[in-house]
């Protein structure tokens, strides 16, 4: 797990060009090419010519794929060649091995599914119906909150590496926060909680919780629990639905990330008076998420990402129509990203106040305000 000093030492540039990587539909295939021929890891170990790589890989590549993979690689900024031979950009050395700084090899795997998915994309630009959010509300019913998650426990439980990698990303918004100033966190929607450690460790005075409704899940909850174990963490686990169980007291910085792009707009703000009344007086809501800045270069990278979601749940349909009633792909469909200041907005009308927003990573941008 990358430390918060760690993550704020690697430049805003060299990160973007790490996620612009993952959201690039001609550059992602030549990344997953490379890693599935483990030629980062080759490469980590020394400089090699094409001529020794081509004897390395001989009988999985021929010599001409692998030059123009090579040569597509330093393109895109993975590779560089010195004295005829290839080696490792700092690009590749900081992101894409197992043992990178701020490895974002679970980013490049949940990518690799819209590979194959996006040729899908002209018909879910003509077909897609309007995503159906209601089971995110208060308006729901507790029991079927409770079924849409225990249907999505496999899931959850399949992108714990991309929620773990992902977390120096979210984490990145936290980096200029004097810490010292706050002292019970709470993490809503927390996943496996890597996000909650980072914080944890930078801050070990913090008391530190994260709010889950997959801890509900036992397994789930042991691994998570495991995971914080082996890293000498000591995170406080709650397997609450938000929406109708209380959060922990005093809570003087609350956190949500990647939950308000789940949300419709008729939902939103019922979360958000949730989110105010679980604060202290005075206390901090950040959230980081996928949102529009206004930001010509940050809103093309998010119509990047929200394009290749479309695509991939077209696709899906199209692979394995619904017909079981249960199957909570019913509730895929479109769903307009927010807007930093429309957010500010709603924010504002359930009392908090001094909202500021920007920038972390494109596409994930910072919302954050007081109560």
């Amino acid at each position: 797990m990358p430390t918060l000093a760690a993550i704020a030492q690697v430049p805003d540039d060299l990160v973007a060009a790490a996620v612009a990587l993952c959201l690039d539909a001609a550059a992602l295939p030549v990344l997953l090419g490379a890693l599935d021929l483990d030629l980062p890891a080759r490469l980590a170990r020394g400089p090699a010519s094409l001529d020794w790589l081509a004897a390395e890989q001989a009988d999985r590549v021929s010599d001409v794929a692998l030059e123009m993979l090579l040569e597509l690689g330093c393109g895109f900024g993975l590779f560089a060649v010195r004295d005829r031979r290839y080696e490792l950009t700092v690009l590749a050395r900081t992101f894409f091995l197992e043992n990178s700084p701020l490895r974002l090899l679970g980013l490049v795997d949940r990518h690799r599914r819209y590979v194959d998915a996006i040729a899908a994309l002209p018909a879910a630009l003509r077909e897609t119906k309007r995503a159906d959010r209601r089971v995110w509300s208060q308006a729901a019913d507790a029991s079927a909150q409770a079924d849409y998650f225990r249907a999505r426990a496999a899931f959850n439980e399949a992108s714990r590496d991309y929620f773990r990698d992902t977390a120096s990303l979210l984490a990145r918004a936290h980096c200029r926060r004097d810490l010292q100033a706050h002292r019970i966190v709470c993490d809503v929607g927390a996943g496996p909680a890597a996000f909650a450690a980072i914080l944890k460790s930078a801050a070990p005075h913090l008391q530190v919780h994260a709010a889950e409704v997959t801890y509900k899940d036992p397994a789930y909850l042991a691994a998570t629990a495991d995971d914080l174990h082996a890293a000498d963490l000591d995170v406080a686990l709650h397997a609450v639905n938000v929406l109708h169980e209380p959060l922990p007291p005093e809570i003087d910085l609350l956190t949500a990330n990647r939950l308000f792009s789940g949300l419709d707009r008729s939902g939103a703000e019922g979360w958000a008076a949730r989110l105010h009344g679980a604060l202290a007086p005075g206390g901090t809501l950040a959230l980081v998420d996928f949102f529009a800045t206004g930001d010509p270069a940050h809103d093309r990278s998010l119509a990047a990402l929200v394009a290749q979601w479309m695509a991939w749940n077209r696709h899906e349909l199209q692979r394995v129509p619904l017909t079981d009633p249960s199957d909570d792909r019913h509730a895929w469909g479109w769903n307009p990203p927010w807007r930093c200041d429309e957010l500010a907005r709603l924010l504002a009308r359930v009392g908090f106040h001094d909202i500021r927003t920007r920038s972390v990573v494109p596409p994930f941008a910072l919302v954050e305000a007081r109560k």
